[in-house]
């Protein structure tokens, strides 16, 4: 009883945690910034159809569907997730076809990519500066010694069955289709969800349940050109990254193997490719942290799972979990962190650092900081919900950043079209650059058309370091989830 009252406090906690409160540096005009932008900017730059922007539909805020422990595992620090698999083998996923934003509407087949080669110290190497340099070709990256290649950019779906949050409803999954089915067209391979997204009244595990159906019928759905049996290649080298829960009863290494057996059921699936813990309970429950690593070992020894994950964990805990998985020669693939422009805590907690000595990769969720970064909201129109009450002292700071990614979007103007870049563009190629995968949320084709805008491009080691300077300028950072470790 004691542990369950103390993960309901955490919850409320990650609800509303007051927001992190960065030292005030001196604050950059907008104006000045176009100066330094423009200098490092490149001349020469290469036309890409870029996607208009789009408004965000707003979120209702409905009630919790198990309540604010969930709220707070997935809550407002916490990812846009979801992903599902393909039926079939646990051989590597082949590598996912070249991601280009306009060439499914006409159902043409998009172009190979070429892949990272597999390898633990590849992704280390790659990962040593801030700024990943780009070889002008989208291409996969290998994960866990080779046993995945994940696209440059997945899609999260913590608001596919999330009504507390989000405010799902069932009326807007055939809209939901579209969106997995345009994005695996387009070569997105990566699918984030977990069993918590989705809660209560017959909702348990929406995400999940919606992933694994829009799998399974995709070869059917595909708008791709060619024949069946290649889309049916198309729908196997989908990845899904699924994450369990440490719910207080979730107390041995069955239950967690018994979560991504359930997990699997859900998406009707014989194994998952990624398997990820969801948090670590060594803030509050060390005790049970020993039973979730073994777990989710034995799971991927015993093939539900092809590849171990982690989210929400500190370098610490990090290195204390990868010191127990080299004893069991389990490879951990990637780690999951809250990363944007609002949110740097990887690169200044020794968490990024980490994953490059270890060689994991980093999946940025959130990249988004949750809409904050669209340009949607402002102190005059907050988000709604929790989200409006939890980050009311960012909004004030918002402005400069966004009017500095402004300035950087338009620098990337689409000499065709004279589209500008926009915000969320800006913001996801900023991860991109960051050398992470980040898994935007999209609940209509208007924004996944957009978040498919901010590949086939860079910005500019320069524009990374103008923005990395008016996100510390504006002083203020949203709340890290509350169950990530040191």
């Amino acid at each position: 009883a004691r542990l369950v009252i103390a993960m309901s406090s955490f919850a409320v906690t990650s609800a509303v945690a007051p927001i992190r409160r960065a030292r005030h540096a001196h604050v950059v005009s907008p104006r000045s910034a176009v100066v330094a932008v423009r200098a490092t900017s490149s001349s020469k730059r290469k036309d890409d159809d870029n996607q208009p922007n789009s408004n965000q539909p707003e979120a209702t805020n409905t009630s919790s569907r198990r309540g604010l422990l969930l709220s707070g595992a997935s809550g407002l620090a916490l990812v846009d997730a979801s992903s599902i698999l393909s039926p079939g083998s646990a051989t590597a996923s082949p590598s996912s076809p070249r991601v280009t934003p306009d060439r499914v509407e006409d159902g043409t087949n998009v172009q190979s990519v070429e892949s990272r080669s597999p390898g633990k110290s590849s992704n280390a190497v790659q990962r040593k500066s801030p700024y990943a340099r780009w070889s002008g070709t989208e291409a996969n990256t290998s994960v866990g010694n080779g046993s995945l290649f994940l696209s440059p950019m997945g899609v999260g779906t913590w608001s596919w069955g999330n009504q507390f949050v989000w405010g799902y409803d069932e009326s807007i999954d055939p809209e939901l289709e579209k969106v997995f089915v345009r994005a695996v067209d387009a070569g997105i391979n990566v699918f984030d969800t977990a069993d918590s997204y989705g809660t209560g009244n017959g909702l348990d595990g929406r995400s999940e349940v919606l992933l694994g159906r829009f799998l399974r019928d995709y070869p059917s759905k595909s708008r791709l050109s060619g024949s069946l049996d290649a889309k049916i290649a198309r729908q196997m080298s989908v990845n899904i990254a699924s994450k369990f829960a440490p719910y207080p009863w979730r107390v041995t290494p069955k239950s967690v193997v018994q979560a991504a057996k359930e997990s699997c059921e859900r998406l009707g699936k014989d194994s998952i490719e990624l398997g990820q813990l969801h948090w670590s309970t060594g803030n509050y429950q060390p005790q049970q942290e020993t039973a979730l690593w073994q777990g989710i070992a034995d799971a991927y020894d015993q093939g539900v799972i092809r590849a171990v994950g982690l989210s929400n964990y500190g370098p610490k805990q990090l290195k204390a979990v990868a010191k127990y998985m080299a004893k069991r020669n389990v490879p951990i693939a990637t780690l999951q962190v809250q990363y944007h422009l609002l949110s740097r805590f990887p690169e200044t907690n020794g968490t990024r650092e980490t994953c490059d000595e270890l060689g994991i990769r980093l999946i940025a969720y959130s990249p988004l900081g949750l809409g904050l970064l669209t340009g949607k909201y402002s102190s005059q129109n907050p988000p709604p919900g929790l989200r409006g009450f939890a980050y009311k002292e960012v909004l004030p700071a918002l402005p400069g950043l966004l009017d500095v990614m402004r300035i950087v979007g338009n620098e990337h103007t689409n000499k065709r079209t004279g589209v500008p870049k926009t915000l969320p563009q800006v913001a996801l190629n900023w991860c991109l650059c960051k050398d992470t995968t980040p898994i935007p949320g999209a609940k209509n084709i208007a924004q996944l058309n957009d978040n498919l805008g901010a590949l086939g491009w860079r910005l500019t080691e320069g524009e990374v370091f103008e923005l990395d300077k008016a996100a510390a300028a504006a002083g203020k950072s949203t709340s890290q989830n509350i169950f990530n470790t040191a």
